[in-house]
């Protein structure tokens, strides 16, 4: 219910006890009145006073208008009370209407995916008001699962309205990205430029593959999701500003890998700060403690939302309650692993490179030597992209991909900048001189002689530059 619905009601109910108290304390004064002049009515027919009889007829005039102003008074608040009433029946309505449409929104029919064996996955909400701000979705795409859950400041209408807008922001964004911190990115721009009353939203946004249980997330100052390996543990979060707050804010992007029955267990702070009649808190560690046992996801959901329930008791549920669970199934061995860079077009960022190759080297055994050449590979084709994609003064992303196979390593680089072919340029003729050699062609050249195979494409709006070395 919104606020000006809530002071309307409260305006109507305050100026009906401010009539009835004022219709109760005519009444008692004409009581008092009437009971009066009853006793002098009869004090003065015992003592044949002529005034008798018109003291009679003043009680009854008094009595009739006393009548009179009860009837009137009674009719117009109960006037007021249809009006009351006819606006609240309105209101509630309006308000199921827009709770359906809220839901209708959100993924509700478990398991989501019957004919896939490779992911367990379940969810609930539970709205402290008929609307609220909280929100989960998920969706599959090339084998990879999109995922977000988020908290909108605030509660009510105005939470629901701007729920139904990240929803959206996330579903369209994602569809065309795959890079949690790009679509995160993207939706804080929009969110920002349209954010008049101040309202901000934090998110977890994950993308999960299911081939090989690669996972990357990007948090947006929400809650740290519960890891259930071979232990319970909060996910390592980088805790980033919440969506809205401001545009052209940087946000980091993590990933990890998860195995068979590994699980995550995402939730709003309506779970953590959920109090019983004490003002206690439920917590992280009575979260925690809540899961036992290797269970599936909706085991799992329900023995958490009975564990809240029976913490709270009869105290009122005071915010939005959700939670998205979701296990990995996959038995297979992954025959690839992946690792991910996230930069913007900053000539000052290339240095990451060389620790991001430095991981890779370590996780497969590489030699210095070879290091040192694909990190020179991988500079020069960042650095065709910060210096030919994007135009000179304009922020933009560019995501590094690296795929681990036993016999091979890959390099996918993509942006989502102007469409730029790095391998239609002419390698230089290293023969010349300096002085006889034309501007440009080095890059690519070092490239080829580097890797074994260099494919350009260009799909949904983005440069994709593929290289790989046979090991």
């Amino acid at each position: 219910m919104g606020q000006k619905e809530e002071k309307l009601i409260k305006k109507f109910r305050g100026a009906i006890r401010v009539r009835l108290s004022l219709i109760l304390f005519i009444v008692l004064a004409m009581v008092i009145a009437a009971g009066g002049l009853m006793q002098y009515f009869y004090f003065m027919k015992e003592n044949s006073d002529p005034l008798a009889g018109p003291v009679f007829v003043v009680l009854m005039a008094v009595s009739f208008v006393l009548i009179f102003l009860l009837m009137l008074g009674f009719r117009r608040n109960m006037s007021k009370l249809k009006k009351i009433a006819s606006v609240n029946e309105k209101m509630e309505r309006e308000l199921e209407i827009a709770r359906g449409i809220q839901m209708s929104m959100l993924p509700k029919t478990f398991p989501p995916y019957p004919d896939r064996d490779d992911i367990d996955i379940y969810a609930c909400i539970v709205p402290a008001k008929e609307v609220g701000g909280d929100l989960y979705d998920f969706y599959m795409r090339d084998d990879k699962m999109f995922f977000c859950i988020g908290d909108v400041s605030g509660k009510g209408v105005p939470a629901s309205l701007v729920m139904a807008v990240a929803r959206s922001l996330f579903r369209t964004i994602s569809s065309h990205e795959m890079s949690p911190a790009r679509i995160v990115t993207m939706m804080n721009d929009s969110m920002s430029e349209m954010n008049e009353n101040n309202m901000f939203i934090t998110m977890f946004c994950g993308v999960l593959d299911l081939k090989n249980g690669h996972l990357r997330y990007c948090n947006a100052g929400h809650n740290a999701p519960v890891l259930l390996n071979d232990s319970k543990q909060m996910l390592p979060v980088v805790p980033n500003l919440p969506l809205g707050v401001m545009p052209g804010m940087v946000f980091k992007e993590q990933e990890t890998d998860l195995k068979y029955q590994d699980a995550l267990f995402l939730y709003t702070d309506g779970v953590t700060e959920a109090e019983n009649i004490n003002h206690e808190l439920f917590g992280e560690e009575r979260m925690l403690n809540a899961f036992t046992g290797l269970k599936g996801s909706r085991n799992h959901m329900e023995t958490m939302v009975k564990a809240v329930s029976d913490f709270v008791g009869e105290a009122p549920q005071s915010d939005d309650l959700t939670m998205l669970f979701i296990r990995y199934m996959n038995e297979e061995k992954p025959d690839s692993t992946e690792r991910h860079l996230l930069i913007h077009n900053d000539i000052q960022q290339i240095p990451q490179l060389a620790d991001f190759i430095g991981i890779i080297a370590e996780e497969m055994n590489l030699d210095h030597a070879l290091s040192m050449s694909l990190n020179l590979a991988l500079e020069e084709a960042v650095t065709n992209v910060i210096m030919y994609s994007y135009p000179e003064g304009t922020d933009g992303l560019v995501d590094i991909e690296a795929i681990m196979r036993e016999k091979s390593l890959s390099f996918i680089v993509s942006d989502s900048g102007r469409p730029f072919d790095p391998t239609k340029t002419e390698d230089a003729d290293i023969t010349l001189g300096v002085e006889e050699r034309p501007v440009g062609g080095l890059g690519i050249f070092l490239v080829r002689n580097i890797m074994d195979t260099v494919q350009y494409e260009r799909k949904d709006g983005k440069n994709i530059l593929s290289m790989t070395k046979n090991l």
